[in-house]
């Protein structure tokens, strides 16, 4: 396999991105096992002469693994050095380049892969539908299978760390034997482990099930941090109502996977979407008073939206459990 002499890691996604460094050390090392790394935080003030050092040339020839993280906070002195060594990089040197993206440090970013660079996208995995698809992603990395609805129980139960949800999928992988995986074996290994996620309380809030709603936020409420309670149960809440709104919005006999498109979701999240449009769609004004509901509270929970109306973390949670109480209540 080739190496690439130069590979740009771009994005914050910090598994993405340890991944990508990992992999070009790792393939560097498969074809020579005499590769050493040395790794250069670019915010170092020594940055341009440790560059230097590392990619001279050695008595033994022997090739390396140059990482320079966070080029965004290159100086000018390792800013040159960079250039001058992407421009022309010695023969038995792989140079790997971390940014976190953003416009901070473009100019190096242009020169860089205008080089030659290969780019490797470590951008945020957004909440939902992306995190589900890498969720995928990840069983089939380890050559398993596995049905969506425990796909979607994992992200549950995890939460949005990559990191935790890529060991989740690794110990399901080594520890169930059944062909496919489903939701019942997540549920052995996490449920009631993992904090209750947002998603979990908002399905519930929309299916209208007002006890196991509370339910599940008390719980969250217990087992959670108090700060990221609010802030992770109305996002999950506001984009339940947007995937409903989408769902019943569309043409009777629109084709599922129309549906799931348009709604960005699971085709088998379809018919949990249309049953619970069927208990919303004859009360659109208590749906409408949810949207603005949902808007006040998302402010609330964040620290306020005017001067002087931050609340603490109790009345955040009571702002919480109130915006559930009558959104899910009869």
């Amino acid at each position: 396999m080739s190496i690439p002499r130069i590979t740009l890691v771009v994005g914050s996604e910090t598994l993405l991105v340890d991944r990508a460094v990992l992999g070009v050390s790792a393939a560097a090392r498969s074809a020579d096992p005499s590769v050493q790394r040395s790794v250069i935080a670019a915010s170092d003030e020594n940055g341009a002469h440790e560059l230097r050092e590392a990619t001279a040339p050695n008595l033994f020839g022997d090739g390396g693994v140059v990482v320079v993280t966070g080029i965004d906070a290159a100086d000018d002195s390792l800013d040159r050095a960079l250039r001058e060594v992407v421009a022309d990089v010695p023969d038995n040197v792989f140079l790997v380049l971390t940014h976190p993206g953003g416009m901070k440090g473009k100019s190096l970013l242009d020169a860089v892969k205008a080089a030659g660079a290969e780019v490797v996208d470590c951008a945020p995995v957004k909440r939902g539908k992306p995190t589900i698809e890498f969720l995928g992603k990840e069983f089939a990395r380890h050559r398993r299978k596995v049905t969506g609805p425990a796909v979607v129980a994992l992200y549950e139960s995890i939460g949005q760390d990559l990191g935790l949800l890529a060991g989740a999928v690794s110990q399901l992988v080594s520890d169930v034997d059944a062909v496919p995986i489903d939701i019942d074996d997540v549920r052995d290994y996490f449920a009631g482990v993992a904090d209750v996620s947002g998603f979990t309380i908002a399905d519930a809030v929309w299916d209208r099930k007002y006890v196991e709603a509370m339910r599940l936020l008390r719980q969250a409420m217990m087992s959670s941090d108090p700060g990221r309670v609010g802030p992770m149960t109305v996002s999950s809440l506001a984009s339940g109502l947007r995937s409903l709104v989408r769902v019943g919005g569309m043409p009777p006999g629109t084709a599922q996977g129309v549906i799931a498109k348009e709604a960005g979701v699971p085709p088998w999240k379809v018919e949990a979407l249309r049953r619970q449009w069927a208990r919303w769609s004859g009360d659109q004004r208590r749906l409408a008073a949810a949207v603005v509901s949902l808007a006040d509270a998302d402010g609330a929970v964040k620290g306020g939206v005017l001067e002087g109306s931050s609340l603490d973390t109790e009345q955040k949670l009571l702002t919480l459990e109130i915006l559930v109480s009558r959104t899910a209540g009869h």
